[in-house]
Order: C-alpha cells, then structure tokens, then sequence
C-alpha cells in the first residue's frame, strides 16, 4: 500500500512540490520520453503505471504516434487531475484507464511500460512484486522505463543527503518540512536498491537495466525484453 496520501493534501498540492522534492524531475521525462521514441516509435501499446496527474504524457504521446496509452493510477484526486490535462492536450481517443492496481498474469501485451516515481513509494516487498508484474506485460522486443528514489552506497551517500538538504533550502524550504523529507527515508519513501532491480529484472527475463539518469538519489534506469527466438535459436 502506497504510504502518502495522493487522495489528500499530498495529491491536491503535487504538482506545486514535486519538482523541489525531485531533483531532475522534468529531465527524467524528457530523457524517457526520448528513449521511447529512439527504441519504438512504432509502439501501438503503451502501459504506463501510476499516472498520477499525466505530466509525463504530452511527450509520451508525441513520442509514440501511433499508440494507445493504458493508464494505472490507484489515487481518483490524481486521475481527475490526469482526466483534465488528457481533455486538454485533446488526447482522449488515445488513453484509457486499466485497473487501480497493476494485475498479475501479464501477456507480454505492450510494447512499452513506464513508471516515474512509483517504486519507491512501495515498501520492498511490493516494490518486488510490482517490478515482476510490469515485466510479465512487456511484449518481446520491448523496453521498460523506470525512475525511482535510489539510495547510493556510502560515500556517496552522506555527501548526497548533504547536497540535498543545501537543494532544499535553496528552494526556500523551511527547515522544519526539510526534516520532515529527511525523516521520510525508508519510512514513506523507500529506496529501490540496484542490485535487487537488476535481480527481480534478469529472473523475469529482461535484460540487465542500463542507468540513464542519475540527479542525487533519483534515478531513471532501462530494461529489455529480447526479441522472440526464431526457429534455430536466432533472435527475431
């Protein structure tokens, strides 16, 4: 269960905040948004997971003319908020919402899955299963994006806290909603450890995902599903 309440004054403000809580946060979109459409231009089915209010979309869509977007998003606040910038951009005929939560038993049925800023408000269990999830729904031959809050190992880590604490006030944080952030490490907001998405990556058959984007502690990485084998063992 996702620990911050999207349904709430979180959701109502979020997009005002996120961009001082998430360093790089329109980057990671664009670079994403580029990466599909280098690698599937052509893609007729996207997933994307947690939607939330569909800043990533525009370029998404753009990305890839010609697919169809199969949104999840549990929180309704987030999708009202998605439903109104869809309506906006005039791409209604494009999108359409799955289910709250992602299903297990996937077929393979999308060229591209993307989830911005998803995993790391799962605990790591969840964080396993989602992953697991989104894999068994990427179609052979296609790519999967994801960012996340990704601690690193020491010592990078206690020089990346103290650069982001100098961020926040920066911004103008106030110091007590600087130590609220702080405190919600691994409380609210969980770290997606590497080696372990490598892990529940390469078992599900993808390959091995590839870091695109690192801006302190978030990180947006790439996964791939190798193309079907062909009679003979070769790769379609």
């Amino acid at each position: 269960m996702a620990l911050l309440d999207f349904d709430g004054d979180y959701g109502r403000t979020y997009n005002a905040r996120i961009r001082r809580l998430i360093p790089a946060y329109d980057a990671i979109f664009e670079l994403a948004a580029a990466t599909a459409a280098a690698l599937e231009p052509q893609a007729r089915r996207v997933l994307v997971v947690g939607a939330g209010s569909g800043t990533e979309l525009p370029a998404l869509l753009q990305a890839m003319p010609q697919a169809r977007f199969t949104l999840i998003e549990p929180s309704q606040q987030m999708r009202g908020l998605c439903n109104a910038l869809i309506a906006e951009i005039g791409a209604t005929a494009r999108a359409e919402w799955g289910p709250d939560h992602l299903q297990a038993g996937g077929a393979g049925d999308f060229e591209v899955v993307i989830s911005h800023n998803v995993l790391h408000v799962l605990p790591p269990p969840e964080q396993e299963q989602l992953l697991q999830r989104m894999a068994a729904h990427l179609a052979p031959g296609g790519c999967l994006l994801l960012s996340s809050y990704s601690e690193s190992n020491p010592p990078g880590f206690e020089l990346g806290l103290a650069i982001g604490r100098a961020r926040f006030e920066a911004l103008g944080m106030d110091a007590a909603t600087i130590e609220a952030v702080m405190a919600s490490r691994n409380t609210k907001v969980f770290s997606m450890d590497e080696e372990r998405l490598q892990r529940e990556l390469t078992q599900a058959g993808l390959e091995a995902p590839i870091p695109l984007l690192q801006a302190l502690f978030q990180r947006l990485w790439l996964s791939r599903r190798a193309a079907q084998e062909c009679e003979g063992g070769a790769t379609a």
